[in-house]
């Protein structure tokens, strides 16, 4: 409702006063370019967008969560907590950052890609830039692995496209058709773009 109102204030405003007919053509062009901006700016305070409002590192809040909320697990704790230091912190990476936990149900596995989501992204894991695929779910028959391989191929494209700050979690692994890892490990590898888009400030985090 806010949005609604202060977005009718503004057309209101440059419309029903009555003086933009009698603006000239360069206070009018002024006019318009101010209104835009302003609209984007209202835009951005209340949709999530791919911008440092709603994706802003947390390196603090990321290393306090790990030492206070999972329990035995400090080696990897620090090997996570110095990947994504390391990352976050490079403008400009050479390559995606690639994470792959593995262990028994209930180590945390799915408890710590859920900590990385929350000190990158101002939604954590309910962010639109944070995609998560069950194997089970997602990809439940073999014999459509073809179909599946497109999909998942023209989803990740799609998502990078829209935000290069895009994470993708694939949960249950080690049930993963080999091929549809086959199929994006482009994507994780070295390269400054492919078909025009750069994967390299992405993150994917595979959990088995």
């Amino acid at each position: 409702m806010k949005v609604a109102y202060i977005c009718l204030w503004v057309h209101v405003t440059f419309t029903a006063s009555g003086l933009v007919n009698a603006f000239d053509p360069i206070t009018t062009t002024v006019a318009v370019g101010i209104g835009a901006t302003l609209g984007r700016t209202i835009y951005r305070y209340f949709q999530e967008t791919c911008h440092p409002k709603w994706i802003a590192y947390n390196a603090t809040g990321l290393k306090t969560d790990l030492e206070s909320k999972l329990f035995g697990q400090h080696i990897a704790s620090r090997i996570i907590l110095k990947a994504v230091n390391g990352f976050m912190s490079n403008d400009n990476p050479k390559k995606p950052l690639v994470l792959s936990l593995h262990g028994w149900t209930g180590t945390g596995k799915n408890f710590v890609s859920k900590l990385i989501a929350d000190s990158i992204y101002a939604e954590g894991m309910q962010s639109s830039f944070v995609h998560v695929f069950t194997s089970t779910l997602h990809f439940p028959h073999s014999e459509h692995i073809a179909t599946y391989k497109s999909q998942l191929q023209q989803w990740v494209r799609g998502n990078v496209t829209n935000c290069e700050r895009s994470m993708f979690i694939f949960d249950e692994m080690d049930k993963m058709h080999p091929g549809l890892i086959d199929s994006i490990k482009p994507y994780l590898d070295y390269y400054d773009k492919l078909d025009g888009v750069s994967y390299r400030k992405s993150i994917f985090i595979f959990l088995r």
